[in-house]
């Protein structure tokens, strides 16, 4: 089991202690508050997954190239260091193999589950580096899951799928995550989410999984991903002007 719930909180932790006393120590000028937004392909996969507390493999790779949006509003402080929030929706699930001992007896054949939501993110985090090339970014991420997908593969065919909203299967999520900016407009984040996707609530008086014998707050485990983004924290202006050569912070 990869140990990313105890490293990844510990070093966010660490930079929010080492960027607070460096914002403090930097002369504040006049914000320069601006708004961006773009697309995010996302490879995810999860960790500690278990059923019935038994611990099973990881599960499989899941590419997820839509529906990944994201609006940011930036607010620069000075070059260096700047805040950021928004809103953002996003398409985030697991894909694994159901044990042989969870399948439901009227099913013939290995089974696989790949299970999405959709999810609309409020994200609060900082930028450090140089905010007009590359930086670092950080922060936290609440996630309010709105529309939710099942698919059942028997023997690799497609069996069964059903979506619905609002359901209470999943959770409510919070993650953290971590990125770096490259200059013109591409960046890399990883986003570890720090509680079970499916809620532990979903017992023996809902309906089980379908294909299994298994209810939802039986299958533990938390999603993560690596993210490719684009034009997150870079607007026209940085491409199409000469804003970035000319852009210079005013005197508070």
């Amino acid at each position: 089991m990869i140990k990313i719930k105890k490293i990844v909180p510990l070093l966010l932790i660490s930079c929010f202690f080492a960027l607070t006393n460096y914002a403090q120590e930097a002369k504040i000028q006049k914000a320069d508050v601006y708004v961006t937004g773009g697309l995010e392909i996302i490879f995810s996969g999860n960790t500690g997954l278990k059923m019935s507390g038994q611990e099973i493999n990881g599960g499989v790779l899941r590419f997820a190239p839509v529906f990944n949006w994201q609006s940011i509003v930036n607010v620069d402080l000075n070059p260096r260091f700047g805040l950021y929030s928004g809103f953002g929706i996003r398409n985030v699930g697991m894909i694994f193999d159901v044990p042989s001992e969870y399948i439901d007896a009227n099913i013939q054949g290995p089974v696989r589950k790949k299970v999405r939501s959709y999810n609309l993110g409020i994200p609060i985090g900082f930028k450090v580096g140089n905010l007009h090339g590359l930086f670092i970014y950080g922060g936290y991420e609440f996630e309010i899951p709105i529309q939710y997908k099942e698919k059942t593969f028997v023997s690799e065919r497609k069996d069964d799928r059903f979506s619905v909203w609002f359901t209470d299967r999943v959770n409510l999520q919070h993650s953290l995550m971590l990125g770096v900016q490259f200059p013109y407009g591409t960046n890399i984040k990883f986003k570890y989410y720090l509680n079970d996707y499916f809620n532990s609530s979903w017992g023996d008086n809902h309906a089980k999984m379908k294909g299994t014998t298994l209810n939802y707050n039986q299958i533990s485990g938390n999603v993560f991903y690596v993210s490719l983004n684009f034009n997150l924290f870079k607007n026209t202006k940085f491409y199409f002007s000469e804003y970035e050569k000319k852009h210079t912070f005013p005197q508070s």
